[in-house]
Parts: C-alpha cells; sequence; structure tokens
C-alpha cells in the first residue's frame, strides 16, 4: 500500500513540491488512508453484495461513520489488520441489522452506551452525546430498527475507545 501511495502522490503533487520530502510525506499518509478507505469499503460492499445486506451496510455507516470520526480511538497498525477487522466489523454489524429485532431495552442500552462513549473519550463532546441520544430516541419512536443499527455502532466504538484505552496504558 505504501507503495501505490507513494506512486499516486508524486502523480498528483505539484512539480514544485516534489523535493520537499515533509510535503510528500505528508500527502502519502493522506494518499494511504483514503486508499484504506476506499479499500475497506468496496470490499464491504462487494460482501454485502454476496449476502444481501448491501441497505443494512449503509444503513450502519450512516451511523458508525460519524461517530468513528468523532473520536480518537483505536486504530490497527498495518493496513492488512484494519482491512480485515474493518469488514469483519462491518459485516457482522450488516447482518446482526438484519436479522436482530428491537427488543424492549434497546433504548436503555443505547444510552447506556452512549453514556460509555462519553466517559471513555478524551473528547467529552457532551454536544455530540446529546445529539446521539436525541437521535436514538428518535428512531425509536420512527423505526426501532433503526435503533439497532445505533446500538451496533455505539457498540463498536466503545470497544474501539476501549482499546485505545488499553494501548495508551501500555505506553506508559
Amino acid at each position: 500500500m505504501d507503495k501505490i501511495a507513494k506512486f499516486l502522490t508524486y502523480k498528483i503533487v505539484p512539480e514544485e513540491y516534489k523535493n520537499n520530502l515533509e510535503e510528500i510525506e505528508v500527502a502519502t499518509y493522506g494518499m494511504e488512508g483514503l486508499l484504506c478507505n476506499f479499500t475497506t469499503l468496496g470490499v464491504a460492499f462487494l460482501i454485502s453484495i454476496i449476502f444481501h445486506t448491501t441497505k443494512e451496510l449503509c444503513l450502519f455507516l450512516i451511523f458508525f461513520v460519524p461517530l468513528r470520526s468523532s473520536y480518537k480511538s483505536f486504530h490497527c497498525k498495518t493496513f492488512h489488520n484494519c482491512l480485515i477487522s474493518s469488514n469483519v466489523a462491518v459485516f457482522t454489524a450488516s447482518v446482526i441489522t438484519k436479522y436482530y429485532l428491537y427488543f424492549k431495552g434497546s433504548l436503555f442500552i443505547c444510552l447506556i452506551l452512549i453514556l460509555c462513549n462519553y466517559l471513555l473519550s478524551s473528547e467529552r463532546n457532551i454536544l455530540l452525546h446529546i445529539t446521539i441520544a436525541l437521535i436514538s430516541i428518535f428512531a425509536w419512536i420512527i423505526y426501532k430498527n433503526y435503533l439497532i443499527a445505533i446500538m451496533i455502532s455505539l457498540c463498536i466504538n466503545t470497544i474501539l475507545l476501549l482499546l485505545k484505552r488499553g494501548e495508551n496504558n501500555e505506553k506508559i
């Protein structure tokens, strides 16, 4: 992935920046991120087409992507680990969203997970968490299976926050 990112970076970077190693390094890092995200999404969509969970994948991603991008949580060290773990998580979430039905305690569990996300996050963004709670309540009123996608998103994000916290404790 690194070689592909460097190749593409040199193709799109203006000539005057090609000798500036710092600029090239930053651009290559960004290109790696883009390639990783597009590859992961591409594989996820292929898997969802095969298993007929594309609608559930989109529903899950609508809730998970903004949530994931709002926190500083765990990131895999290599592209392959990211690709595999992300697609296992996304596939599992899509299947659960498709086949798992709402149950009476879903809203309560969602609210508990929102509190856990708030307490585990380094950002402690109260407005974000109130918004997530309001969206969860709205989903509970409108269409309860949306709540399942939100709950799975919160659950995965909580796990990632816990992994990040464990990773930080190991460095101490």
